[in-house]
């Protein structure tokens, strides 16, 4: 009797603890969370996203898509560190350009960011897919660095041509002062 009441007491505190479906989507999306803290402390640019639908297929896009638009919020964030610091060592006048610099790479880096864990949950008629992505943070910083140098060459352009302008203007001034004496 005894066995059989311990049993009864053991069968009725697991079912009491028995998690319900949303306990269990918490749980994956904290799980899921945290792995990408994890990720980004260890200087890998990832992202998480989630996608819910009828169809699987549909469901692993939105993920997809989620994924990389945090991923895209992560690159700004790590750009605009990036280019504080460039700032600081090329100086001020470039700033205008960083902002066309960014989003050149926020569109050209994500083609290389990959889904490296997946899991997946089955409800009654859907399917909510959790994905992480990560991208390669040197491929990152390879293209902030391109977009940085070609945007540097504009700028040299730019300058010398307003300077050969300039340059034009005073030899006409004098030369126009030459002609009136």
């Amino acid at each position: 009797m005894k066995k059989l009441l311990a049993t009864l007491a053991t069968l009725a505190l697991l079912a009491g603890c028995a998690s319900t479906p949303q306990e269990k989507a918490a749980s994956a999306l904290a799980e899921m969370q945290q792995e990408k803290n994890e990720l980004i402390q260890k200087g890998v640019v990832a992202g998480f996203g989630i996608g819910e639908s009828q169809d699987e297929q549909i469901a692993y896009d939105k993920a997809d898509l989620n994924a990389r638009t945090d991923i895209g919020r992560e690159l700004e964030s790590k750009l605009q560190n990036l280019t504080r610091a460039y700032a600081e060592e090329v100086g001020s006048e470039l700033t205008q350009h960083f902002e066309e610099v960014k989003k050149n790479v926020v569109s050209t880096t994500l083609r290389g960011a990959t889904i490296i864990k997946i899991k997946t949950e089955a409800k009654e008629n859907t399917v909510k897919v959790y994905a992480i992505m990560a991208m390669d943070p040197k491929l990152v910083r390879e293209a902030f660095e391109a977009e940085l140098a070609a945007q540097q060459a504009d700028v040299a352009r730019f300058r010398a041509a307003k300077a050969y302008g300039d340059a034009n203007a005073e030899f006409a001034a004098y030369e126009a002062a030459k002609a009136n004496k």
